[in-house]
């Protein structure tokens, strides 16, 4: 088991979000991450330098939850208004336009290990199960 390192001294500080940072998540390379924001936008960031690669705008509202496949090829973010759009891993263009999958705000989002489908958990009270290659609800949700 790895042991904490305990530090009080921040490595880097990352900044260029214009509201608060609602989703973070590291790619499976670890050198890069994606981080979500209440100002509706995501930002692809350098680990190592901390200079944003790209700046994604879509949503509508409030972004709240993000994943990014096991491959490191998809991000799939949520928003406060139920929609999530996905994005391509490497060059952060939309793949999707934003999809309304929920009522309610969407607090996660993960993908299969193999990536052919998006989990999507809401304040609804409901997790959906979303095709990656259709973007087609899979199933009745789960209550």
């Amino acid at each position: 088991m790895s042991q904490l390192i305990p530090s009080t001294t921040p490595l880097r500080t990352f900044g260029g979000h214009e509201d608060i940072v609602g989703a973070v998540t590291v790619f499976p390379d670890t050198r890069r991450m994606v981080t979500g924001s209440y100002d509706k936008t995501l930002r692809i960031w350098d680990l190592e330098t901390g200079v944003v690669l790209k700046k994604m705008e879509g949503h509508s509202s409030e972004v709240r939850a993000l994943a990014v496949s096991r491959d490191g090829q998809m991000i799939a973010s949520g928003d406060f208004g139920g929609e999530i759009i996905a994005w391509h891993g490497e060059n952060g263009e939309s793949l999707t336009k934003p999809i309304k999958t929920h009522s309610n705000e969407i607090n996660s989002v993960d993908f299969s290990p193999d990536g052919a489908v998006l989990v999507i958990g809401s304040w609804d009270g409901m997790t959906k199960f979303w095709c990656t290659k259709t973007w087609q609800m899979q199933g009745d949700p789960i209550k």
